[in-house]
């Protein structure tokens, strides 16, 4: 695949913030401020594949196509994840002074984004006829057994494992709330990508099979990322710039990538 100026960007912010994570784990420092400034440069990467993405959609009629509004549903959220979320973050972290926010008004971003990312797949799917796909018997099996499984090994993890079997320990209601609507949202969502990337190929000769396949990892990333930090904050050894953080970079990275491949060159 060729890369616009928009992936080239984004690759390499990712490669300075892998290099920037390295260092952390390196020198391993806790919350001291080169530990904040990673996780400020976070939410830059996340707000930018945002803005990068609802130009894009622009190229796609914007609302008027199921594409364009894929594409600028999915921006939004990373605007919404990196410049309300993630600044929020960084904000009680450098004028409040709390170095792990949560919950905090963050969570406001944060969340909204799963909502945001969650109609921007719904509209993928309708450009790539996923309710046709839901016809098959295999369809409608994967959509019922693949969130239940995962959101059962999900459950054991953080609560008979992290809480010890105590749904309401590590932490008052609005983390249990948080701990598990990250994780679910990102369940659904990947369950309707992956319905997408399966009938991505017969969609404009599977023109969007790269950039939705790259986007679907990031969902995955991210399922991961918010199951860590859910964990790690439960267990108290989360810090700003552990390896929950470097699992959202990714996260990220990915989203915002293959949001900037459904980029097509002017004729």
């Amino acid at each position: 695949m060729k890369l616009n100026n928009y992936s080239s960007f984004l690759l390499g912010y990712f490669v300075l913030m892998v290099i920037f994570w390295a260092g952390i784990q390196l020198t391993k420092p806790t919350n001291l401020p080169i530990n904040l400034t990673y996780s400020f440069a976070l939410p830059n990467m996340a707000f930018l594949g945002g803005v990068f993405g609802i130009i894009i959609s622009r190229q796609w009629g914007m609302f008027k196509s199921a594409v364009g509004k894929g594409v600028f549903f999915l921006s939004a959220g990373l605007i919404s994840w990196g410049g309300v979320g993630g600044y929020l973050w960084s904000y009680y972290n450098f004028v409040l002074h709390q170095n792990i926010p949560y919950p905090s008004l963050s969570d406001g971003g944060f969340i909204a984004a799963v909502v945001l990312w969650a109609i921007g797949i719904f509209f993928l799917s309708k450009a790539t006829g996923v309710q046709y796909g839901l016809k098959k018997k295999m369809g409608r099996l994967y959509l019922v057994v693949f969130p239940i499984v995962t959101l059962a090994l999900s459950y054991y993890l953080l609560v008979t494992v992290a809480r010890a079997g105590s749904i309401t320990s590590g932490g008052g209601l609005f983390k249990v709330f948080f701990d598990f609507a990250y994780p679910i949202g990102d369940v659904v969502i990947i369950t309707i990508a992956l319905l997408v990337y399966s009938l991505s190929f017969k969609y404009l000769g599977g023109r969007f099979k790269f950039p939705v396949i790259i986007i679907l990892l990031g969902f995955v990333a991210m399922f991961f990322g918010d199951f860590s930090f859910s964990y790690t904050t439960t267990i108290n050894t989360y810090f700003n710039g552990s390896y929950p953080d470097l699992l959202f970079t990714v996260a990220m990275f990915l989203m915002s990538f293959g949001i900037v491949s459904f980029y097509t060159e002017k004729t």
